[in-house]
């Protein structure tokens, strides 16, 4: 909203220009930006050159402008342009080129800012530059790309915690130059869209506020779940120098856990006209069909280095299910004809690992305590990768049934019966034989992985167990039965801040069982990072788990305190003081990420279907 001090400065501005000279249009010597204020936005301008000084977006409404996450710059020393506002919008013209149009026009309605570029012959005008500092938001840009760092049109730019554009842009050759980097002093995300030229003389950028989230009559004007419409497409972020979704925008590409977002995938609206979050997924499986490599496999060296001579556990299960997913979620049978092929050469990697053909896959480390010791470091089994699963690994089985369970389903669907039937009988021999091997009668519950040498290695696994009951691997009344063992586990050791999110175990590991020998990650350090860390990541298998074994008052407790964490935006940004990220923390609520921002930790949203059903 425009202040009342600047709209009659503004509007005694726009008189002046009905009378006066030609002359007195235009001014670059007005100190304070020119600024625009609705309820869904607040954007500010410099007078003396096209660039943003201030850039937010509440999409419920609710004028929380509070942070603007723009890299904060100078102006450039040379400034060739000259400006002229209305109370809805500010023009740029070049002061040595034609002065009857502008070059760059920036409009403002409650509900839209348009940008409009006009080419001047003979200019050259450079883009219209947008950075924003990453440790200040993490935001993103969904969208099909092509070419590395060029998204096209339409596309969606999501701020986590405050909201969402869709942006439109009026020629379809154009696209947005989208960047990323967090290996700088200053990490950021930043946007350019192109200028006007010979080629493409006017060009109309459209970005309008929007909430994207499942429409749920059930908690209609419930403001307690605000945190679920500002965030429920957090999962999704796309690193545009891979061209895949990522943990975040600049951080690493993981195929062991792209099945988190292809299950978020199914439940999401449409993101955009023509652009759904499946169509994310279907692109990133196609970067790794064109051999892409993602943490977890053998050969990923970008951000971070898988240094295993195995491919994780879980990595051929995740792109399975991911790709499955997508397919009977589509129902793309051209796309599943082509990969089909592809899918099946990633079924036999997982499927060739079971060597004593029990049904059960293994990893190629032994996972014997203390035989993570040697001076060459080796990378544990799963996405859980400091602490030391190996051989038989509890979680990989569950995701390792779940693919099978789905290839059954998509051979059925390409009349492939004689593979249904090969994948439905490895899943029968995976479930006939998982239980017996991974459950620890001491305890109650599963264990995480059965090393080489026989020992079963339990620290109250939470996310492992509930895993292996959301994928249907155990019969109702174990399943209860282990759920309240986790349970009455929690209020034993004192865990009940639900609003961090869980811990992954509920003891302390073990120094020879943990891979990396650093208190940063967790060694000998119970309640950082993943020894016992609180986090939001794989919450949602837990709510999910005790919804199905009708514990209800339960997997509320949990999922209404993260409701409050999503609200307040506690799972994004650094704690001060520490320089540590909020995507991890102790059981005090201390900062032990190193993210920033951390996408899995949003797949809990997806337990609001539970919630609402449990009505």
């Amino acid at each position: 909203m425009v202040s009342r001090r600047h709209f009659i400065q503004q509007s005694s501005m726009a008189a002046v220009a009905l009378s006066a000279p030609q002359a007195l249009l235009f001014s670059n010597n007005d100190s304070e930006p020119f600024s625009y204020e609705s309820p869904y936005l607040k954007i500010q301008l410099r007078r003396e050159h096209p660039q943003f000084s201030f850039f937010s977006v509440d999409s419920l409404g609710g004028k929380q402008f509070a942070l603007s996450p723009l890299v904060t710059t100078s102006a450039p020393s040379e400034l060739p342009y000259l400006s002229r506002v209305t109370p809805n919008s500010i023009s740029y013209f070049l002061k040595a080129g034609k002065q009857n149009m502008p070059v760059w026009k920036c409009g403002l309605q409650p509900k839209m800012l348009t940008i409009h570029a006009h080419w001047v012959n003979g200019e050259n005008v450079a883009p219209l530059v947008i950075s924003f500092a990453q440790k200040k938001n993490h935001c993103t840009v969904l969208g099909i790309m092509d070419e590395q760092r060029q998204v096209k049109f339409p596309c969606v730019l999501h701020f986590p915690g405050l909201g969402t554009f869709r942006v439109y842009c009026n020629e379809p050759r154009v696209t947005l130059f989208y960047d990323a980097d967090r290996k700088v002093k200053e990490p950021f995300v930043k946007l350019a869209l192109q200028a006007a030229s010979a080629g493409f003389p006017d060009i109309t950028y459209r970005f309008e506020p929007v909430s994207i989230y499942p429409e749920i009559n059930k908690i209609q004007g419930d403001a307690r779940f605000d945190g679920f419409r500002r965030n429920y497409i957090n999962i999704f972020q796309m690193n545009p120098n891979v061209r895949a979704l990522a943990n975040n925008s600049a951080s690493d590409a993981c195929a062991l856990t792209l099945f988190l977002y292809a299950e978020m995938a199914m439940h999401t609206p449409e993101l955009v006209e023509g652009l759904t979050a499946m169509d994310l997924v279907r692109n990133t499986l196609e970067r790794y069909f064109e051999g892409m490599k993602g943490y977890g496999m053998v050969g990923y060296r970008i951000s971070a280095v898988w240094q295993s001579k195995f491919d994780s556990s879980d990595s051929m299960p995740s792109l399975i299910i991911s790709a499955c997913n997508y397919i009977l979620d589509s129902k793309d049978k051209a796309w599943a004809v082509k990969y089909y092929p592809a899918i099946k050469e990633w079924a036999a990697k997982m499927i060739i690992t079971d060597t004593n053909n029990d049904g059960i896959i293994e990893y190629g480390y032994s996972g014997n305590s203390g035989s993570w010791d040697g001076a060459e470091f080796k990378e544990p089994a799963n996405w859980w990768d400091d602490i030391g699963f190996g051989h038989d690994d509890a979680y990989s089985n569950a995701l390792a049934f779940r693919a099978c369970m789905l290839l059954v389903k998509v051979a059925a669907f390409l009349n492939e019966a004689d593979d249904s039937n090969y994948f439905d009988a490895f899943a029968k021999k995976l479930k006939g034989n998982y239980y017996a091997k991974f459950y620890n009668p001491d305890t109650g519950v599963l264990g995480g992985w059965r090393s080489e040498d026989g020992m079963l290695h339990d620290y109250y696994f939470t996310f492992v167990n509930s895993v292996a009951i959301s994928y249907g691997l155990i019969e109702m009344d174990d399943a209860k039965r282990i759920m309240m063992a986790l349970v009455k586990k929690m209020k034993e050791v004192g865990y009940t801040d639900f609003r961090l999110g869980l811990p992954g175990n509920l003891i302390p590991i073990a120094g020879d069982d943990y891979a990396d020998k650093s208190e940063d990650w967790g060694y000998r350090h119970f309640q950082t990072y993943e020894n016992g860390g609180a986090t939001g990541c794989y919450v949602y298998y837990t709510i999910h788990a005790l919804y199905q074994v009708g514990m209800k008052k339960e997997a509320e407790e949990i999922f209404m305190s993260m409701m409050e964490s999503y609200k307040d935006g506690s799972f994004q940004g650094y704690c001060e003081g520490n320089n540590r990220s909020k995507d991890w923390k102790n059981w005090k609520g201390e900062c032990w990420g190193y993210e920033g921002f951390l996408v899995d930790n949003y797949l809990a949203l997806l337990a609001i279907s539970d919630y609402v059903d449990s009505f």
